[in-house]
């Protein structure tokens, strides 16, 4: 379609013109002038018709391009409608997508903000009931040696409020004491056995806060990354397994570190045990 030109159609009629005028013109010589008045009758009848199928073609072209031109337009808004359409649908799925993860990532820092919350608020209920006077309460022991003594006995036969009570009472008499850094581990276990995993780890935190060069601060370390991975804070349990594992690969806490790391790499995916 696109090779045929109504110029080419104009130069068809004029060339078919030409020669029968020049044919005409030859035979003049041996035509009457009737004969010839019918042949000039019969050419210019001949123009004509080639005139109006010159017309109709440049008409019937003139519609087609119109045509396409109508399709190639429809063609390119439809596009650009479905391109635009396929624009917004992808950012309201990036702001979908977004929002979802900055709520969950909200939630996620409210719970640890709320747990954190809730142990110091513990925390604050133990060390006003063992300051509190109490008829029940034994007396605390005026040695230290039998004060730390007495309890991690307390501890070990699972009175663990109890004997939480006689290690603050410790930590706060006898703050210069070698065994404080291990009276706060105490501490931690202690929590860690009732399963209260954020109050654990506020206690092992003032052991590598404060006691940094201390022979319990691997154990402190580990003990922290097992509290996080227990409330399924996988990412907070790894940057303490890394810096156990970094910094005291030699101590036999480094070894149960590794494989947890490997457990975390293996499901931090799954919500069921990872929620970061």
């Amino acid at each position: 379609m696109s090779n045929f030109r109504p110029a080419n159609t104009r130069l068809s009629v004029s060339a078919l013109f030409a020669l029968g005028l020049l044919f005409v013109l030859s035979s003049a010589g041996c035509m009457t002038s009737g004969e010839g008045d019918a042949l000039r009758k019969d050419l210019m009848q001949l123009q004509k018709s080639l005139s109006k199928t010159q017309v109709s073609a440049e008409k019937q072209l003139q519609k087609l391009q119109e045509v396409m031109e109508q399709a190639t337009a429809l063609l390119t808004r439809n596009n650009a409608d479905v391109g635009a359409q396929v624009d917004r649908l992808q950012r309201d799925v990036a702001k979908v997508t977004g929002a979802t993860e900055e709520n969950t990532k909200a939630l996620q820092d409210l719970s640890k903000r709320f747990a954190d919350f809730q142990a110091k608020v513990d925390v604050k209920l133990e060390n006003l009931s063992s300051g509190a006077p109490q008829k029940k309460q034994p007396p605390v022991p005026e040695d230290k040696n039998k004060l730390f003594g007495l309890a991690q006995g307390r501890i070990n036969a699972g009175k663990h409020q109890e004997g939480r009570r006689l290690l603050r009472h410790f930590v706060a008499r006898f703050e210069k004491d070698a065994r404080v850094p291990n009276a706060w581990l105490q501490l931690g276990n202690s929590y860690y056995a009732q399963g209260k995993f954020a109050n654990a780890i506020q206690e092992y935190r003032k052991v590598i806060e404060k006691y940094k060069r201390s022979k319990v601060v691997p154990e402190a370390l580990y003990k922290i990354g097992m509290s996080f991975y227990q409330l399924k804070y996988c990412s907070d349990a790894r940057v303490f397994f890394s810096e156990l594992t970094r910094r005291h690969r030699r101590h036999p806490a480094a070894k149960s570190a590794h494989k947890t790391l490997k457990l975390i790499r293996r499901y931090r995916r799954n919500r069921r045990f990872c929620l970061n």
